[in-house]
């Protein structure tokens, strides 16, 4: 498994057993973006199951098609997702994902680091 990766909306690295995933700041995430971002995941993980921390702080916003997509096939070969954000604002976003998108991955939201981690080290 490479040890980090970067495109034009993240950067992806894999440290003590889990890929964590820093989206870049502004992004409007559009279906094609969400395509992008799963292929170039599950390229990282050279097509094995993890665990899979994401900081959505800098994220502007993600399309209703997009959402779709990362609820279904984004959540191929994930054991589980922890979306952590200091910001309240994308912690509502994140919120309405998991309850009206419902990601097929145990998918929890965290307002830190580090209690984020300790929910994907669960699911190793």
């Amino acid at each position: 498994m490479p040890k980090n990766y970067e495109n034009d909306f993240a950067l992806y690295e894999v440290r003590d057993r889990l890929l964590y995933i820093s989206y870049k700041e502004g992004l409007y995430i559009d279906y094609a973006a969400a395509r992008l971002i799963v292929d170039d995941r599950l390229m990282i993980q050279s097509y094995q199951s993890c665990a899979i921390v994401c900081d959505v702080s800098t994220i502007h916003d993600v399309a209703a098609d997009a959402r779709e997509y990362l609820a279904t096939y984004g959540c191929n070969l994930a054991k589980a997702v922890a979306i952590y954000s200091a910001t309240h604002t994308m912690r509502n976003l994140a919120a309405y994902f998991v309850s009206i998108n419902k990601p097929m991955a145990p998918t929890k939201i965290f307002d830190n680091l580090e209690d984020a981690e300790e929910f994907a080290i669960e699911h190793i």
